[in-house]
């Protein structure tokens, strides 16, 4: 019987020291003049490292080395608290293509038990990180040295490809799979093409995972007995039979796992009930099989150029019936894609699974969590509008048009949800991205983008446009659809695949013509839309986000891997860039003049910024059910003041017009505006309690989403409701017009600061001589002596209290 040192005491031995710094392996491609080179030079790191691997575990099996890499890599009992699980995945496929380059499991004629493939692991680990590490270099040089607008995006996804795994909550994940396999036509076809359905999936993947952590448990409880039983003894005392019946556990528990990792099509069948033939099929259809065809060199320099086959078929055969884990699970985050690619290119059977399975089901799907993000059901579903024919422009559509049959085209749009004067215009795009393109090809996805985000950017703008040109659709050539009273419109694209940096960086978009220059769409993927509406807690958050992700600097100086990120970071408030105080001014001549301390700041503030990993709390609160049940993990919220989210909240519960853009507005505000506002309600209200009087104030906001003004009045219990709110609302109706607000929000509060009622006003005149009568006699202060310099804060702001006086 072999002997083995612990585990911990090899890896201790080992000096990582020795494989270099990562810089000096950066410099290299700082003489690149060409993706070639770049190449070349990942090419010549693969073939030393690789042949240092294949020195190393010559003589092992390749299934005990593939657990041992799977237990160096991956938790035993994944922890959401921890590390998200999978974010080790590259090293195991590395290792795992280097042994597939064999002719078989173990061509070495060493006996398995007298080899040590424990021993080598760390260095293997070592050697895969650097081969990593090179590989991202190689992308990153690649995108610069593209002159394609998307190279350096189509550089930055085949990175995401390449290195994150595991990119969806698996309840999520599973509702969608399931929704869309068992419908009828997915079903049919997928049994057609692939021989096997959706339930012999997951039957076979439970099975994989329970028998797997049986055998582990099993091993651990077993040791742990003798270790526990002999706990007393010195080791020198320990029966030999006991140390032999250790050591006959921790071998295929620590050391020599090979028969531990095996799992057969009896084992399978056996664990979940089907039939064997019917699992061996499932497992060979996510199986790799050994073969030299090729060598472990042109093998690895393929999956790190982005052709990684362990995505689709994360498992290895050695052809007799053996199978082993490599990174994933089976179907993970790929079934669909697995299904799409199995059926024929251009036949009946891809028409109608995107008819009957894909798109319908992608479509209700994103309908139904924008319902619950937004707190309404969508005004418009699936439903068709006349949009302009080629060279006609929105206007030629007005509510008076008379050459609709020559100027206008019968077209369709997704959804369209109207929530009090904001319209939320959405189109879904059910389309993958191909395989080429998930590699780099930068031609591929460039026509991918172009049929899936680009086209849905076309439509969602062509509907915002007509509605802000017109003031409302032609449905049918003789129904009209009134939208003029809507002030707001904001468009999303939402996709089926998981596009990670391909969304978030808007601006490389619209550099590349996919996008509108003023305010794309804002593209989520189903997945993200879903937690989305999963943690969201207010339709005035997500309006925000809207505004802060496609209408802001943010969508120029921020770039991140994954929207979850950047949502995150909104939660925390801290995604945000200073609009430009001089192109505020141009936009609202009536707001402070600008001063040099806010062009410092919105300089400042103008940096690039490359944003990390946000998502740890949010990944324990998605996998709570996995955490012990003592632990209750706190959901990710708005980081805003209590009781400011209180009066958003009583603003929608009230219902009356204007409370959703006055709870984006007020969101907006940094942590001292919304302080100021808070603060202002709260002295108006003592002031009323004091001497039983009126008291009103108000508040301007300007910036590049308009001119927000907000009026707030305090009233004894002996004031009707109704008299103040007319009171405060004169004075608005003057101010608002004096400083060519767009938009004023009017408040009433009891003495006890308790909101009463609101008011509304969602349109200013530019001129009217009665508005100048009422200026002139209540005496407003000029406009440019009403708002002082602001004080330093995030936001334009400026307030006024005052009893007497009126500003």
């Amino acid at each position: 019987m072999s002997t083995f040192p612990p585990l911990g005491q090899v890896i201790g031995d080992f000096d990582p020291e020795s494989f270099g710094d990562p810089i000096n392996e950066l410099l290299p491609f700082r003489s690149c003049k060409t993706p070639s080179d770049a190449r070349a030079i990942l090419r010549e790191q693969i073939e030393t490292d690789v042949a240092a691997m294949l020195d190393l575990i010559a003589e092992a099996d390749a299934f005990d080395v593939i657990e041992l890499m799977r237990m160096r890599e991956f938790s035993i009992a994944p922890d959401p608290r921890l590390a998200p699980p999978g974010g080790a995945s590259l090293p195991v496929e590395i290792i795992a293509t280097v042994l597939l380059a064999r002719p078989s499991r173990k061509p070495d004629p060493t006996p398995r038990q007298e080899t040590r493939p424990h021993e080598v692991i760390a260095d293997l680990h070592e050697r895969c990180l650097r081969l990593a590490r090179v590989a991202s270099y190689r992308q990153l040089a690649e995108g610069q040295l593209s002159q394609d607008p998307l190279g350096r995006l189509a550089s930055e996804y085949q990175g995401a490809v390449l290195n994150i795994r595991n990119l969806q909550y698996d309840h999520i994940r599973d509702e969608h799979d399931r929704r869309l396999f068992e419908t009828a036509a997915a079903s049919e076809l997928m049994e057609a093409h692939l021989g096997y359905g959706y339930r012999d999936v997951l039957a076979v993947r439970s099975a994989l995972n329970d028998i797997s952590a049986e055998r582990m448990t099993h091993l651990r409880n077993e040791t742990g007995d003798l270790l526990v039983a002999h706990r007393h003894l010195h080791p020198k005392d320990v029966p030999r039979k006991v140390m032999e019946q250790f050591m006959a556990g921790m071998i295929p528990f620590m050391f020599l796992p090979a028969d531990r990792s095996i799992i057969t099509p009896i084992d399978i069948a056996s664990g979940s009930g089907l039939d064997v033939a019917a699992v061996r099929n499932v497992l060979t259809s996510f199986a790799q099989r050994f073969d030299d065809s090729s060598s472990a060199g042109e093998r690895v320099f393929d999956l790190l150029m982005g052709n990684n086959p362990f995505l689709v078929r994360p498992l290895m055969s050695d052809g007799h019936d053996n199978f082993a884990l490599t990174s994933n699970e089976i179907g993970l985050d790929v079934l669909r894609r697995i299904l799409e690619r199995a059926l024929p290119t251009n036949s009946p059977d891809v028409r109608r699974y995107d008819q009957k399975a894909r798109q319908p089901i992608s479509e209700e799907l994103a309908r139904t969590y924008l319902e619950t993000v937004l707190g309404a059901p969508a005004f418009r579903n699936s439903y068709h509008y006349l949009a302009p024919k080629t060279g006609a422009s929105a206007n030629e559509l007005g509510s008076n048009s008379a050459t609709l049959r020559q100027t206008a085209d019968d077209v369709e749009g997704d959804a369209f949800f109207l929530i009090d004067d904001v319209a939320v215009v959405v189109e879904v795009k059910g389309k993958s991205i191909a395989d080429q393109a998930r590699r780099g090809d930068v031609r591929r996805l460039t026509n991918d983008l172009k049929a899936t985000i680009g086209d849905g950017a076309r439509q969602a703008t062509r509907v915002r446009e007509l509605i802000e040109t017109n003031g409302g659709i032609w449905e049918t050539p003789t129904a009209w659809l009134d939208l003029s009273g809507v002030r707001e419109v904001r468009t999303l694209i939402v996709v089926l695949d998981d596009v990670g940096p391909l969304g978030t960086n808007l601006a490389d978009l619209q550099q590349a013509g996919l996008l509108p220059n003023d305010r794309p769409p804002l593209v989520l993927s189903l997945h993200d839309l879903a937690v989305i509406a999963e943690i969201g807690e207010r339709p005035s958050e997500f309006l925000l986000y809207l505004r802060r992700r496609t209408d802001s600097p943010v969508t120029s100086y921020y770039r991140a891997l994954d929207e979850l990120d950047l949502y995150m970071l909104f939660l925390a408030a801290d995604l945000y860039v200073e609009d430009d105080p001089d192109h505020v001014k141009a936009a609202h001549p009536t707001a402070p003049p600008v001063t040099s301390r806010e062009r410092r700041r919105h300089e400042r503030s103008a940096v690039g910024t490359m944003v990390s990993d946000n998502c740890a709390e949010l990944t324990v609160w998605m996998n709570r059910d996995k955490l012990p049940h003592d632990e209750n993990p706190v959901k990710p919220s708005m980081n805003a003041r209590a009781e400011l989210l209180s009066l958003i909240d009583q603003l929608r519960a009230a219902g009356k017009p204007g409370w959703l853009r006055a709870g984006a507005d007020l969101l907006a505000l940094s942590g001292e505006g919304q302080l100021r506002i808070l603060s202002t309600i709260k002295a108006c209200a003592r002031a009323t309690r004091k001497d039983k009087t009126y008291h009103e104030a108000m508040t301007a906001y300007a910036g590049l989403w308009g001119f927000a003004t907000i009026f707030m009045a305090t009233r004894p219990a002996s004031s009707p409701v109704a008299k103040v709110k007319d009171r405060l609302q004169i004075y608005a109706e003057a101010k608002q017009y004096q400083l060519q607000a767009d938009r004023a929000y009017g408040w009433v509060f009891d003495e006890n600061g308790s909101l009463d009622d609101t008011f509304y006003l969602s349109s200013v005149a530019p001129n009217d001589p009665a508005l100048d009568k009422l200026v002139a006699e209540m005496k407003l202060q000029p406009v440019d002596l009403t708002i002082p310099p602001i004080p330093p804060s995030a936001r334009r702001a400026t307030k006024r209290m005052k009893k007497g006086k009126r500003h």
